[in-house]
């Protein structure tokens, strides 16, 4: 018997629909695992995911912050993070998959405490709302009062427009992962010294987050909540434009 085009096309379709099932089946769960985020948990929202995933991009090369234009550092110099880069998801919702904080300690030193902590020593530039990327996360924002487009306030760049002034979270209902906002050099070196990537996403012309916006490894214990918190304070002089580590220097 002879198979026509048509049929033996339908039939190899079929065949490698279901050898994919295993591993659309796999990813799918490990999309829900990684909890909420701005995707519904549902298929929808893991259609949208893989749509968006035909953009990602690289997260930990270096070359990318010497093209931006901004010079400046709001962070001093980091120790290098102790062990390898923790495991992340392949999906463009940035989760953290091993190296996991303990509960105990995420529960009464992370939990509601980090990014409150920072905002609360930058009250007259910054607030407290809901993130615009993460929906579940509390997150830093620059104050809808203070001019953008204002050198003397904020530096018109685009970072701070592209974010909607959103300039740090940690996803603590989670797994206690962080994104926000760093100066090009700061990222360079939170990236080269192990203690974050970018964001998959975030990059020129590539329809997502300012090349800027950046993943930081949950801290694991209270000397890696030190090193989090400088980088977030560096985050906030950045978008803000506080004094950064350079003009100090030559006070």
């Amino acid at each position: 018997m002879q198979l026509s085009l048509k049929t033996v096309g339908g039939l190899c379709a079929a065949l490698a629909a279901a050898a994919a099932f295993p591993f659309i089946r796999r990813d799918y769960h490990a999309f829900l695992k990684g909890g909420p985020s701005y995707a519904p948990q549902n298929v929808r929202g893991y259609i949208i995911v893989l749509v968006l995933a035909l953009f990602r991009q690289e997260g930990t090369g270096l070359a990318i912050y010497d093209r931006l234009p901004e010079k400046r550092r709001w962070l001093p110099e980091l120790p290098v993070r102790e062990g390898p880069r923790p495991k992340t998801t392949s999906h463009i919702i940035q989760r953290q998959l091993d190296q996991n904080v303990e509960p105990e300690f995420g529960a009464n030193v992370l939990k509601g405490s980090v990014i409150q902590r920072v905002q609360a020593r930058h009250t007259d530039k910054t607030h407290l709302a809901l993130s615009t990327f993460e929906y579940h996360a509390e997150a830093i924002f620059l104050r809808p009062s203070i001019p953008i487009d204002d050198p003397k306030n904020v530096p018109s760049h685009d970072t701070v427009r592209r974010t909607k002034r959103e300039i740090a979270h940690m996803h603590d209902y989670h797994d206690f992962t962080l994104h926000l906002a760093l100066a090009a050099q700061d990222g360079k070196q939170v990236v080269a010294k192990g203690w974050g990537q970018r964001h998959p996403l975030a990059g020129p012309g590539v329809p997502g987050p300012p090349t800027e916006w950046t993943f930081l490894y949950a801290p694991r214990n209270d000397e890696e909540v030190e090193v989090v918190e400088m980088i977030v304070e560096a985050s906030v002089g950045y978008m803000t434009n506080g004094p950064s580590v350079d003009e100090g220097a030559h006070e």
